[in-house]
């Protein structure tokens, strides 16, 4: 017995380490993106911007991509913003009202800033597939230019599929502070 018990303890002395297996795990590639059709695409981004029942404002933004190949239009300005300064007279004392009136401005950036990559659907060659990122910083309602409520800003970053030639409303949102509302709409085109 004892001759058994030495011999599986000497058996389980000689046993080799397990061989670790540098297992890596095979995810599946992604297809690879099809090559370019030579086509152009015209991209047109309508941005209305109205306050209560007043007339709206529309701006309007368009561009030209190739197939599958990205495009950008910055455009930007500085808005003065005035603000009044309230002075003393020279020589008066502090309890005297203040008289004279001063204006100074400062100056504020309003943007429109429209991202887009256009890719044709190959199988309904009708249809694109749309990459659409837009920045949209206006000017104040009813064009007084204070830092105050109202001074909306407006981001997005959406994924479409669109028909060509045909428009579509994208989004639409209030602003937050006020009965602003802005609305924007797209409409890509194959040109053929």
């Amino acid at each position: 017995m004892a001759a058994v018990f030495m011999a599986a303890a000497a058996a389980a002395q000689e046993k080799k380490p397990v061989e670790k297996r540098d297992v890596k795990e095979t995810a599946p590639k992604p297809a690879p993106e099809p090559e370019p059709l030579p086509v152009n695409i015209k991209i047109e981004v309508s941005i209305t911007d109205q306050s209560g029942t007043g007339t709206p404002a529309k701006k309007l933004v368009s561009m030209i991509a190739s197939d599958r190949q990205s495009t950008n239009i910055r455009s930007s300005a500085s808005v003065p913003v005035p603000s009044t300064v309230m002075t003393r007279p020279p020589g008066a004392t502090d309890t005297a009202p203040a008289t004279v009136q001063m204006q100074s401005f400062t100056y504020r950036s309003v943007t429109i800033n429209v991202d887009a990559r256009p890719a044709i659907v190959r199988k309904d060659p009708n249809r694109i597939s749309l990459s659409l990122g837009l920045e949209y910083i206006p000017r104040a309602e009813g064009r007084q230019e204070e830092m105050a409520p109202g001074m909306a800003s407006w981001k997005e970053s959406l994924w479409l599929i669109l028909e060509s030639g045909k428009p579509m409303i994208v989004s639409q949102a209030a602003d937050p502070t006020s009965d602003r509302k802005i609305t924007v709409e797209v409409t890509a085109t194959i040109l053929r």
